[in-house]
């Protein structure tokens, strides 16, 4: 017994120390109403299903301290009436108080195989150890109390005059004790956060064999006694309109709270690393707007006033006319009479050539990227345009799209097999070429426009 409370008083202050931590509500109570079995030593028809000791009714409840979704700790107390008659050694009516308390481990079922489920449908289990304490009064079948010195006749000796024997012979016995092992089952409805209702089933097996008060009905080899009871109950779960109850969340919404430590400790070293961005941010801010403005003369959104390919933004010479061929910068530039180079920085730089409706590069295509290639790894600060163009059959947003495929291709081929620099490269799709109007090679092609910031 003092081993038993000094297991319950730890217990409870690991709970209490467990509770420190705020995140969630966990404390939960039920009180229990519903009914008995008795699986003692009395006589049973062998016909009946059920023990005759059945519709004894029996009350209690359970404290439970949840410390996951899933496991948790509880303290219970119930009150079992243990009524049965018998005819043997006579016909006496066996009248047992019981009650018994116990510390339990339980398990939700649901959460455990279903850790992600939000049903509001729960199957939990429990088992633990306890105690109990008994009373008895054993009487004839007209009520009065049988005596420790009564005697009866057993037929089955020759109608020897046999002592009816009660717990203790010779002396008032007023209660007993008994170890217990409780194990049980239950299903339950959470109807709203902190309500829910359920049913339990129970299995109670004592270190007794002698619940009933009678020693006579005990035999040498036969197992201890046993309680069966069904309870229906209703749970209710402290604290849950303010805080999530562990009990109602899934298991993804705990795994934070156990993380808080960590992220504290972590909160140090965020402090110290804190000057250092600060200090970053201070020279980001300072760059952005410069940073912006390089965004703005790279890319080729915004306005085009004069249609060339060249955003309005860094184009030096707005007025162009249409097919013009410009620089980077939007400046016309000499082109030959075959449209087949294009004169830029001094030197003559050939075009990319394409098949009627493709975009492969053949032999002379990349003899002609080479040469692109080398020449912007020579000087690094080169940049370059690549401008697509497409000749005049087929309708306009099919060679909008064929003509940047294009461009697309020959600018893959600079970055992947040159190693030329992403973003120093722009593809411009331009469409088609207005003249002549059939079916002409050199208008399918890619020109190149270069220029430095």
């Amino acid at each position: 017994m003092k081993r038993f409370l000094l297991f319950i008083i730890t217990s409870f202050i690991f709970i209490t120390a467990h509770s420190e931590n705020k995140g969630f509500s966990r404390w939960s109570i039920t009180p229990e109403y519903g009914y008995n079995y008795f699986d003692g030593d009395i006589n049973q028809n062998l016909t009946n299903l059920f023990p005759t000791s059945f519709r004894n009714i029996t009350f209690g409840g359970t404290l439970e301290y949840a410390m996951t979704p899933i496991w948790g700790l509880s303290l219970d107390y119930y009150f079992f009436p243990l009524r049965a008659n018998t005819n043997s050694p006579a016909p006496i009516s066996i009248n047992t108080d019981l009650s018994t308390s116990d510390f339990n481990a339980t398990i939700n079922f649901t959460r455990w195989i279903f850790p992600r489920t939000r049903s509001k449908f729960y199957v939990n289990g429990s088992i633990g150890v306890g105690f109990a304490r008994y009373t008895f009064n054993v009487r004839y079948a007209d009520g009065s109390p049988v005596l420790p010195s009564d005697t009866y006749v057993d037929q089955k000796y020759n109608g020897q005059i046999r002592p009816i024997l009660l717990a203790q012979t010779q002396q008032s016995m007023k209660y007993g004790l008994a170890g217990s092992v409780p194990v049980t089952l239950s299903v339950e409805y959470n109807f709203s956060k902190p309500l829910a209702v359920g049913a339990k089933i129970h299995y109670r097996a004592y270190t007794k064999d002698n619940l009933e008060g009678v020693t006579n009905l005990n035999w040498d080899g036969v197992t201890n006694d046993f309680i069966a009871a069904g309870t229906l109950f209703l749970r209710y779960k402290f604290n849950a309109n303010n805080k999530p109850h562990l009990r109602n969340i899934v298991w993804d919404v705990y795994q934070p709270d156990e993380g808080l430590l960590l992220a504290q400790k972590l909160d140090k070293k965020l402090d110290k690393l804190k000057g250092k961005v600060d200090s970053i941010g201070t020279k980001v801010d300072s760059l952005m707007p410069r940073v912006a403005r390089l965004e703005n003369l790279l890319s080729n959104d915004g306005p085009d006033s004069d249609g060339d390919g060249v955003p309005d933004v860094r184009d030096l010479e707005p007025n162009t006319p249409q097919n013009t061929p410009v620089d980077f910068w939007g400046r016309a530039l000499k082109i030959p009479a075959n449209n087949a180079t294009t004169t830029v920085v001094g030197e003559d730089i050939p075009a990319v050539y394409f098949d009627f409706d493709r975009i492969d590069l053949d032999d002379n295509a990349l003899v002609a990227i080479s040469k692109i290639a080398t020449k912007m790894k020579a000087d690094p600060n080169l940049y370059v345009e690549v401008r697509g163009y497409c000749d005049y059959l087929g309708n306009n947003p099919y060679n909008n799209l064929l003509s940047q495929r294009r461009s697309d291709r020959v600018k893959a081929e600079m970055v992947n097999v040159w190693k030329i620099p992403f973003d120093h490269i722009i593809a411009n799709g331009k469409g088609k070429v207005i003249e002549p109007r059939i079916k002409y090679r050199p208008n399918r092609r890619c020109d190149f426009f270069f220029g430095k910031l």
